[in-house]
């Protein structure tokens, strides 16, 4: 579990402190808020197509060798950003970044599943060290870019070194115990009602978040508030800490849907807020950030709960998550002409409409599993 734990905070590492700096990176080379979209939405298109195949693939391979493509697609995306300067050059930077997590959640969460007794904690406690990762590098790229944007970038192509030599010592993972029809094993419609139910709840879920973090919340802030580069990171860090803490102590609530629906609604009035509200952002954006973490910590258990007997969980969970993906990959390819024509509070709206949809449909979903 701990090498595990490693490569989980090397990944949250790379890919939220890539959101944060990107759209400020692009942003400095001059690129267009509408261009920043399309090239943003990039990830998410390659994680939709690959990650299917790379889950098909892990039931006969098993999980190593995806773990091992995830780290050397990072270090190549980060070289790529470094010396790309064109369009063209980020988006293939953004493929291979979407590439990296094509990989990685193909496997992650079936190591977790195949391994573990208490299934939900478990990948609520690997969400927990992805979320405090994620503080940590979101924290140090603000540092970074605050003088060099290369700096930053050589530094995640370290991290995808090391985490490609920890992966070489991974426990290589068992494929199907049956040959299983890959025909059925990609057949939506012949899923369950709750794995339909699952899928449904975190497209909203993934779509509003992609929005907030990956496009708007950076954009927001050095466009419209002109925050130098190292306050956006010490900002954006607190927020990841935040949801770090709501994830956490969804965990030590038990996971309780009951118990930890206040601090999901409550998400939904306050995103509305963040753009009337600039002298309490800090806190506003602290309370957002636990409520979101307290929405991953559930989908977690959602997952779990959609597949419990599944015969090829690689599969079934890239399936289950196939929607989502494609419902980030529309909203940032969308998001760039809705701030240029709609401004941003428009953003923060479709967000909070996202989130509502989410905790709406996520409570349905866990009442027919309980």
């Amino acid at each position: 579990m701990r090498k595990l734990m490693a490569v989980n905070f090397i990944l949250a590492f790379f890919v939220s402190s890539l959101a944060m700096a990107l759209p400020l990176y692009l942003l400095q080379k001059g690129v267009g808020v509408q261009d920043i979209g399309l090239i943003v939405c990039v990830a998410p298109l390659a994680i939709l197509v690959l990650r299917i195949i790379a889950s098909v693939a892990a039931e006969v391979l098993g999980t190593r060798p995806f773990f091992l493509a995830n780290s050397a697609s990072q270090a190549l995306s980060s070289l790529t950003f470094m010396f790309a300067s064109t369009p063209l050059g980020f988006a293939l930077g953004e493929l291979l970044n979407g590439s990296a997590q094509s990989f990685f959640w193909a496997v992650n969460r079936t190591k977790v599943i195949e391994r573990e007794a208490s299934k939900d904690v478990s990948l609520a406690k690997l969400l927990a060290i992805r979320m405090l990762a994620s503080t940590i590098g979101i924290g140090v790229a603000g540092i970074l870019i605050s003088y060099s944007f290369d700096s930053f970038f050589q530094l995640l192509a370290l991290g995808g070194i090391a985490s490609f030599i920890i992966s070489i010592f991974f426990w290589k993972g068992k494929g199907p115990q049956e040959k299983i029809d890959p025909s059925n094993m990609l057949n939506f419609n012949g899923k369950s009602r709750l794995f339909k139910e699952t899928s449904f709840s975190i497209f909203f879920f993934a779509s509003a978040f992609a929005i907030f973090f990956s496009f708007l919340l950076p954009v927001y802030l050095r466009s419209e508030l002109g925050m130098p580069y190292e306050s956006i990171g010490a900002l954006v860090m607190f927020f990841y800490l935040s949801m770090a803490m709501g994830s956490y102590s969804a965990i030590e609530l038990g996971l309780e849907e009951k118990v930890l629906l206040f601090f999901q609604d409550i998400t939904i009035p306050l995103l509305l807020l963040v753009p009337l509200s600039h002298a309490y952002l800090f806190p506003l954006l602290m309370l957002v950030g636990f409520g979101f973490g307290v929405c991953y910590a559930m989908q977690e258990k959602m997952v779990v709960l959609a597949t419990q007997g599944s015969r090829c969980l690689s599969t079934d969970v890239a399936l289950m998550f196939s929607p989502s993906t494609f419902g980030e990959f529309l909203v940032l390819a969308l998001s760039g002409f809705i701030l240029a024509f709609l401004g941003s509070a428009a953003l923060f709206a479709v967000s909070a409409a996202l989130v509502a949809l989410f905790v709406y449909y996520s409570r349905d979903a866990l009442k027919q599993a309980s």
